[in-house]
Order: C-alpha cells, then sequence, then structure tokens
C-alpha cells in the first residue's frame, strides 16, 4: 500500500522558518543579535518573531518639565515590531518657547533604558519662534522586544549632565517628572542714583542652566531706566555691573553677563525693553529676603548707591 502524503501548509512552513532564522535570546537582558535577515516577508497572519504580537504600540504619556526657557511636554510613545525580533521605538515631543528670541534647545538630550544610557537613541530638537510651539522626536532601535509595554516603563529622557541642574522625564507613569517650573513674582522697587533710575517691574526665578551651576538659581529682576533732565548731551551708560544684590544668607552677588544690560540713556528718556534683566546666580532654591543694590557712579558712588528689598517666598 502506498505511504499517504503528508502536506504542510504555506503558513506552518513559513514560521518553522522564521523560528529557524533566530539566533538564541537572552530573555532577562533582552540583548540579542538577529541573524542574517532572509529575503522572504512573514507570511500573512504569523506574527512578528521575538514579540508577543507584530502590532505597533502607543501609549499616550502627557508629562512635562522644564528647561532652558522651553516647556517641554512628552507626548506620546510608539513600539514598532519588526521581523527579525527587535523594534523601533519613537518617542514625540512638543516644545514651547517661553523665551523671547527664535531658538532651539541649546543641547543634546539623553534618553536612558534601565537606568543606562541609550548610545543609539537620537534627537529632533527643533527651532521654536518665541513664544511658539515646535515638535521634537527621539528615535532609537531594540535590538530584542519581549514587552513594549514594560520596555516604555524602562524609558527616561534626560536634559543636563549630572554636574547640571537636571530635567529628569520618566515615561512610567508611575514615576515623578524631576523638573523646576519658572516662577514669577510681581514686585517692584525704585532706586535713583543722580539723574538716573532704575525701576524694577517683575522677578523671576528658575535653576540655573549653566554648565556647572547644579544647585545654583537664577534671580532676574526686569530693569527699566529712565533719565532725568540733568543727564548731559552724550547721554549716560547704564551697565548690568551697576546692579547687584545682598543674599538671604548675607553673601554680596553682582549681576551676570546673562543679563547684559548695556544701553546709552539720554535725558527724560525711559528704556522699557523686555530683554532688560539683571540676573544674579544665586543658591538654590532662591527664596527669602534680598537687597537690590544700584551703582551707576564707580566708586564714589558706594557710599551713596540706593537699595531696595524685596522678599520672594
Amino acid at each position: 500500500m502506498p505511504t499517504p502524503l503528508v502536506r504542510i501548509s504555506a503558513t506552518a512552513a513559513a514560521l518553522a522558518l522564521a523560528v529557524l532564522s533566530l539566533t538564541a535570546c537572552d530573555d532577562e537582558t533582552g540583548t540579542a543579535t538577529p541573524a542574517a535577515p532572509s529575503s522572504a516577508a512573514p507570511a500573512a497572519g504569523v506574527p512578528a518573531p521575538g514579540g508577543r504580537s507584530g502590532q505597533s504600540t502607543v501609549r499616550t504619556i502627557g508629562k512635562t518639565g522644564w528647561y532652558d526657557d522651553f516647556t517641554i511636554t512628552v507626548d506620546r510613545a510608539t513600539v514598532v515590531p519588526d521581523q527579525y525580533g527587535g523594534a523601533a521605538v519613537t518617542i514625540d515631543l512638543t516644545y514651547a518657547n517661553t523665551g523671547l528670541t527664535d531658538r532651539m534647545l541649546g543641547l543634546t538630550p539623553t534618553l536612558l533604558v534601565n537606568g543606562e544610557l541609550d548610545g543609539g537613541a537620537t534627537f529632533d530638537s527643533p527651532t521654536v519662534a518665541a513664544g511658539g510651539k515646535g515638535k521634537g522626536r527621539a528615535e532609537t532601535p531594540v535590538q530584542s522586544l519581549d514587552d513594549a509595554e514594560h520596555l516604555i516603563d524602562t524609558l527616561t529622557i534626560v536634559y543636563g549632565t549630572a554636574t547640571d541642574n537636571q530635567t529628569i522625564i520618566p515615561l512610567d507613569a508611575g514615576e515623578q517628572v524631576q523638573s523646576v517650573q519658572p516662577r514669577s513674582f510681581p514686585i517692584t522697587a525704585t532706586l535713583t542714583q543722580g539723574d538716573t533710575t532704575a525701576t524694577v517691574t517683575e522677578a523671576t526665578l528658575h535653576p540655573s542652566y549653566s554648565t556647572g551651576d547644579r544647585g545654583r538659581s537664577d534671580l532676574a529682576l526686569h530693569v527699566t531706566l529712565t533719565g532725568g533732565g540733568g543727564i548731559p548731551a552724550g547721554g549716560a551708560n547704564i551697565y548690568y555691573q551697576y546692579f547687584s544684590v545682598r543674599t538671604p544668607d548675607g553673601r554680596t552677588v553682582p549681576a551676570d553677563f546673562k543679563g547684559p544690560i548695556n544701553e546709552l540713556l539720554a535725558a527724560n528718556q525711559t528704556i522699557d525693553k523686555p530683554d532688560n534683566f539683571a540676573v544674579f546666580v544665586v543658591d538654590s532654591p532662591g527664596t527669602g529676603t534680598y537687597t537690590l543694590s544700584y551703582n551707576a557712579l564707580g566708586a564714589e558712588g558706594e557710599g551713596s548707591a540706593p537699595t531696595a528689598a524685596f522678599t520672594l517666598n
């Protein structure tokens, strides 16, 4: 009696071929290297190898942090399995520019996976108009994918280095964002010396984002300048170096170049520019009572320099 024929379906054959084409994978570490890819596409209805499903996973994140005049929101994370057992990860971000000039983020963020730096991650940070918003993106490949939801839980975006004030945004819903939101304080202080007057109309406080300034904050005072009738025809130069503050712990801190006030003030003129700030780098959190000093006369004016106290709570 003839031996009966055994028929193997095309689907089963394709699945067997896909399984044989993979190298061994360590599920605990998730760092397998795929074998040379086959030119044949997976058969219809066969899940992508290495993942539990060939479907993409999209999670809404909706977490916000602040860094370098930007409000940064992580919108969503997408994991797309590939046919070799790995996946492509995309993180969509929104950058809102709260500054006064069109600019892009001043550094490249980093992506951590399980607390380790992902050297293969790339970031696209847009140039954003002042007061506007722009879309950014982070992308990274994953060699071995077992659980897309768990993978997203292990991802963290970091702005700044360990010696800087950092903003840390974990994608795990159970983890809190580590970031300090800038604050504004409506204060008024008027300091007159000779024929020039400096009026402070607002104070802002946020972490300093300069390199090496971890644990320090930028205190910025918006200054309006007014010239009296006695200013000579050539005008009076007003520089940021004319300002200093005595901090809550009693130290005197001169204004920093971050607020480069440099104006030629004429008689009976008022200069009120949105970017005229006297900036002081102080210890965080930066709250407490300060005394502002304004000395436009140099050494001869030290004893007569006007002062004004203000408190930030």
